[in-house]
This record gives structure tokens, sequence and C-alpha cells, in this order.
């Protein structure tokens, strides 16, 4: 019986080690659970809403103009739900934001304001956007996808 009892003890032993196997299996499985878990937040939107189809790409970036003052300006072509703003406005200054419900949209914001060289940032409360405030030359990109169908006001809250 004793000499049952020492391979049993034996065996045992040899279960709880560490071995070489036993570190790439672990690896492989936190591996693959890392890849599911990003693959799923990264079709989360910054507004909580998961993306069924790729977003829009729309470029925008914050500047100050002397005849004008501080304006966001459209870097974006051939978007047509992304409109100028009304009447008097130059061609793609302060551009107006329509979307569809259900439309997806990667707003990249770039700070180019090198003239005064003073922080901006994006909001859109509509959608809880908010964007960092951003230095010369700081960029941030925000997704989020449309709760609802119409034009949403956006602004800088450093220069309203």
């Amino acid at each position: 019986m004793g000499k049952r009892n020492k391979l049993i003890n034996e065996k045992n032993k040899n279960k709880n080690k560490i071995t070489p196997k036993k570190v790439i299996v672990i690896g492989i499985l936190f591996t693959v659970i890392s890849f599911i878990y990003g693959g799923i937040n990264s079709l989360k939107s910054s507004n909580g809403n998961f993306l069924l189809s790729p977003p829009r790409n729309f470029f925008m970036k914050a500047t100050y103009l002397p005849n004008e003052g501080n304006v966001y300006t459209s870097q974006s072509t051939g978007t047509a739900k992304i409109l100028n703003s009304g009447v008097g406005s130059k061609i793609g200054r302060n551009p107006t934001i329509t979307l569809n419900q259900g439309n997806s949209l990667s707003l990249h914001l770039i700070n180019e304001d090198l003239e005064k060289n003073s922080r901006h940032n994006l909001n859109i409360d509509k959608f809880g956007i908010h964007t960092k405030d951003l230095g010369y030359f700081q960029t941030q990109t925000v997704t989020f996808t449309a709760n609802e169908t119409g034009t949403f006001d956006y602004y800088c809250s450093i220069h309203p």
C-alpha cells in the first residue's frame, strides 16, 4: 500500500507542475479570448451603439481665420449627407452634419490653429460626443451611430 500511495503522490505532484506545454496552451487561450473581446468592443461606437456597417469617414479641421474667427472646415469630399452651412457660407466652412437613423460616422478632428495656437474641441450633445481639448496639430476620432434622423448641432466649448 505504501508504494501505491507514493506513486499516486508522485502523479499529483506532476499534475500541478507548470510545464512549457501548459504555458503554451494558456497563452493561446488568452490570445483567443483577447481577440474575441477586442473584436466585440471594436464594433461599439462612442455613444455605445453597435456598428452594423462600416462607418463613413468625415474629416474636419478646427482653425482660426483672420476674417472669420474660429471655424471648422470640411476636409471631406463626396459625402452627400454632410452639407455646407446655410446662406452666405463659404464652401466647406462649418459644415452641417445630417444623418439618417442608424447611420454610423467616424468624425476625424484635427486642430490646425497655428494663427492663435489655441485649443479646440468638438461636441455633439445629441449623441453624447465630446472630444478632448486638442492642442495644435493634435487629432481625435470619434465614431458614433445616429439614434434618429436629422441635422445635428455641434460646437467647440472653448470658442462657443
